[in-house]
């Protein structure tokens, strides 16, 4: 029940802030994008019969390589950042609460804004069916067949291939006061984790938390196995979070 109590401060702390702000921004980017593709280039005719799945997924890929990794590094650096900013850190340690449920409540606070990440955008590629259907109607775009799990598993996958670098980011969020520490440091080795793939093609992308989200993201990069990489970005999110759970309990006032 404690843990609920400390979710629970944690939601009315950060509600209306600029966290939930660029949750929405980050998530509105593509389908925003997308909108604009479709307005002014109208839909090739290759793509005509499927366009409705290509919404969902297709049209994802650059969310998921570069929208999503970088509103995750920014998200984890700020939502700490909430109790060096009002200098509230010795209120917070002082309080009644356990350590460990102060620092699962931050996490899973996270989880729910990227949570909420998912439903703004496919809501905004849903409202570009919308505005398809009505400036294209011999699309007839909403009895196009919808595949459903490929668009779970491109939001899943997505999502769990993250994980890792969540992990990592949301605890040099709460390690280091000053916010630039971690921005930079997750910007910088985002940029190398897709050079790592993109450009050098090398192996050591499914090692590097960094790199997961081109594998999840592009089909041309995607392993025959994808799983593997699933679970490596879970076993590596266990590590970071034991690590930085640890280092977060030894905090002082």
């Amino acid at each position: 029940m404690s843990l609920l109590l400390s979710l629970r401060s944690e939601l009315l702390k950060n509600k209306r802030t600029s966290s939930f702000y660029l949750t929405l921004v980050a998530a509105l980017f593509g389908p925003f994008l997308s909108m604009l593709d479709l307005v002014f280039d109208g839909v090739e005719k290759d793509h005509r019969t499927d366009i409705l799945n290509e919404l969902f997924t297709t049209k994802y890929m650059m969310t998921g390589a570069v929208v999503f990794p970088i509103y995750i590094i920014l998200l984890c650096a700020l939502l700490p950042q909430t109790e060096y900013r009002n200098n509230t850190w010795k209120q917070v340690l002082s309080s009644p609460q356990q350590r460990l449920h102060m620092f699962l409540a931050k996490f899973i606070n996270i989880q729910g804004l990227i949570l909420l990440f998912f439903l703004a955008n496919q809501l905004g590629m849903l409202a570009n069916a919308v505005i398809l259907f009505f400036r294209d109607p011999s699309l007839d775009i909403f009895n196009q067949p919808l595949a459903w799990s490929a668009i779970v598993a491109t939001l899943g996958n997505s999502y769990i291939a993250l994980l890792a670098m969540c992990a990592l980011q949301f605890w040099m969020g709460i390690r280091f006061k000053n916010v630039i520490i971690p921005i930079a440091t997750g910007i910088a080795c985002w940029f190398i984790g897709t050079l790592l793939v993109l450009q050098i093609k090398s192996a050591a992308g499914t090692l590097f938390p960094y790199s997961f989200h081109m594998y999840a993201s592009f089909p041309q990069f995607e392993l025959k196995d994808m799983s593997t990489l699933l679970f490596t970005s879970l076993a590596f999110m266990m590590v970071f979070l034991v690590a930085g759970y640890l280092d977060f309990k030894k905090k002082r006032m």
